[in-house]
């Protein structure tokens, strides 16, 4: 009878502890999906007493759901102007922080030439929608560098996230379109089958705890993550650079 009311109490502590763990609300850029996956796993092995609860969606999106209230403890950015709109509104704890850099792609199957002569030929061309996606935004800009917006935007097929245009391209939806360096590495691409874009833009992706995730202390450890040696090692090995740029760590918001 001890026996057997010991294990009841046993399962009832484990029980409780289950119920007990604190919940983290992060949002995550599409486009990090692969890497943050992999930090999660690693986090939750190692913080069995927290549960990360993960929305992934294009920055933008994500922003508007903050201002909309979304409870959210912790936000991951492809672009820190999104963020830094949050900080100026009050909506965040402190000033977002710069983690990686990331590095925009032209991905392009079973097809070969210069990019410019890739997005010349192609019928359609994937796209994050430029609205609310920053790697969409980054291809504008790379466009309007190299003078092939007008001639190309007719054959735009927009998605609202760059991990939609991976899909569409993985389908055959659309023969080429701008992607995430990092997800063409989480697939395990083949160097012969995408483009990078030297004179693209880099993407700075930032960081920033909410209010309400200020005071979470699981919400902070996940975020510390990003700038450890854990951390920084998977964000290289999906194709991020992770030294900062001319010294900066720090995203100031802007006017």
């Amino acid at each position: 009878m001890a026996a057997r009311s010991l294990v009841y109490f046993l399962l009832f502590i484990s029980s409780f502890a289950a119920h007990a763990r604190e919940d983290i609300h992060v949002a995550v850029a599409s486009s990090l999906r692969g890497p943050f996956t992999e930090l999660v796993s690693s986090f939750a092995a190692q913080h069995p007493q927290y549960r990360v609860q993960v929305t992934y969606a294009a920055t933008g999106k994500l922003v508007a759901q903050v201002q909309n209230g979304a409870p959210y403890h912790l936000l991951i950015a492809a672009d820190p102007h999104y963020l830094a709109t949050l900080y100026q509104r009050d909506l965040l704890a402190k000033t977002p922080e710069i983690f990686a850099y990331g590095a925009i792609a032209l991905w392009h199957p079973n097809r070969t030439g210069t990019p410019e002569q890739l997005l010349q030929e192609a019928r359609h061309i994937g796209i994050a929608q430029p609205r609310h996606a920053p790697y969409g935004q980054a291809a504008v800009r790379y466009l309007e560098q190299q003078e092939l917006l007008e001639d190309t935007q007719p054959r735009f097929i927009y998605a609202e996230n760059a991990a939609q245009v991976v899909h569409r391209v993985y389908a055959g939806a659309v023969p080429m379109g701008f992607v995430a360096l990092s997800q063409l590495h989480e697939l395990g691409v083949n160097a012969a089958d995408y483009s990078l874009l030297p004179s693209a833009p880099l993407l700075a992706h930032t960081t920033a705890l909410t209010r309400k995730g200020a005071t979470y202390a699981g919400a902070q450890a996940l975020q510390a993550m990003l700038w450890q040696s854990e951390g920084q090692q998977l964000l290289a090995r999906f194709g991020y650079q992770v030294t900062p740029m001319d010294g900066e760590s720090s995203y100031v918001a802007s006017e």
